[in-house]
């Protein structure tokens, strides 16, 4: 065991072993297997989903890819997502050969801008049979795909409303957000289509993994159609190209005594995330994410952001704290900096140009002790003193 404070390590303290126990003994340890079921009937009830609401992936990136597809996002289809986002976001768009377009974020919360997606959607966009096009390039609108940051829901009802208006669908970027609620609303109780990540880092693990959900069975029954190769009969009969995106049943296992800890796991992260909003309430030089006026975040990162006028980076404190054993670390660089998406269609983003040098993520395991929450806190302070 590593004598450093994590950022985000998995809480292992339920069923885990024993149901990995039971994949091994009944051989069940690839692609087929009860765990699989169960995990997606499961995950389907805490999201609030009937049963079959959720197909269980390899990863939260090709659950969101399956998802595009699912949606009939097609080969140069313009696709909106905000630049604060992993490049997992961007990449699952290229993967369906669809090309980004890149917005901005609002600075409360870093999700995306409603606003100014609307605005440009007015703008730069028109409307022909029932789908959108924009101005300039004649491509097709296919997706938005808002995202949860840290945790934090978007501002889901009014990117409703903009894409009813203008006829374009939305698959929700929830991959941390699992425990988010939009106006008490489950992520499933959105009525959109989303992805959910259980990659090491998140609230909840299977290893490496994902789900994609949705309360149209048609479009789950495409997912996993896609995800299973398009296998049709079982004389290996294969309709469309396809892909081999299926969670395994020794990764279910995992999530599924993941998952029956989910309340308790929530609840703990909640709590470091009011300990951290207390101690840091008065700061005048930053301030932390926190919930916003719509919604609930599930608290998967906490996060300071230095405010605008405070000329610091983070990186001194950033060597502070890992001299004391903290790991604190920058995050997420915008897409419209990264190398692959320079050219991609974008909105006026030089304000953020140097955003990943004010956010600092913090400890928020859900196993973080008191002790060492105070510790990382008095740091900080002591720091901006």
């Amino acid at each position: 065991m590593s004598d450093w404070i994590e950022i985000s390590i998995p809480s292992l303290r339920g069923k885990e072993k024993e149901y990995l126990e039971e994949c091994i003994n009944s051989n069940y340890v690839s692609s087929i297997g009860p765990f699989t079921t169960k995990f997606e009937n499961l995950i389907s009830e805490k999201i609030g989903l009937n049963e079959n609401g959720a197909a269980a992936t390899s990863s939260g990136t090709t659950a969101l890819q399956l998802g595009l597809l699912s949606l009939e996002v097609k080969q140069n289809n313009l696709v909106i997502l905000p630049t604060y986002t992993f490049i997992a976001t961007a990449n699952a768009i290229s993967h369906v050969n669809a090309q980004p377009w890149i917005f901005d974020i609002e600075m409360d919360h870093l999700t995306l801008d409603h606003k100014k997606l609307e605005h440009e959607l007015e703008n730069k966009t028109f409307q022909k049979n029932d789908s959108c096009f924009h101005k300039k390039t004649y491509q097709k609108v296919g997706c938005i795909i808002p995202v949860h940051v840290f945790g934090c829901p978007p501002n889901i009802e009014e990117i409703k409303r903009i894409g009813k208006k203008f006829n374009i669908p939305i698959l929700l970027d929830s991959a941390c957000g699992i425990g988010a609620k939009f106006k008490n609303l489950n992520l499933g109780e959105t009525d959109l289509p989303g992805i959910i990540s259980f990659n090491g880092n998140k609230t909840i693990t299977t290893g490496s993994g994902g789900i994609f959900y949705s309360k149209e069975k048609n479009l789950i029954k495409k997912v996993k159609h896609l995800s299973s190769t398009a296998k049709c009969t079982n004389r290996y009969d294969h309709d469309e190209i396809a892909f081999n995106y299926r969670m395994s049943n020794i990764q279910a296992a995992l999530g599924l005594a993941q998952l029956e800890q989910l309340d308790k796991i929530l609840n703990d992260k909640k709590k470091i995330h009011l300990n951290y909003l207390n101690a840091f309430n008065n700061c005048s030089k930053f301030k932390l994410i926190s919930d916003p006026n719509w919604g609930e975040s599930s608290h998967w990162l906490n996060a300071i952001i230095l405010k605008e006028d405070n000329k610091e980076t983070i990186e001194k404190l950033i060597n502070k704290l890992r001299e004391a054993r903290i790991r604190a670390n920058y995050f997420w660089k915008p897409l419209h900096l990264q190398n692959p998406y320079q050219s991609s269609m974008r909105n006026k983003l030089e304000h953020l140009n140097e955003i990943q040098e004010r956010i600092l993520i913090l400890p928020s395991s859900s196993n973080l002790k008191f002790d060492e929450q105070q510790k990382i806190i008095k740091i900080i302070k002591s720091y901006f003193q």
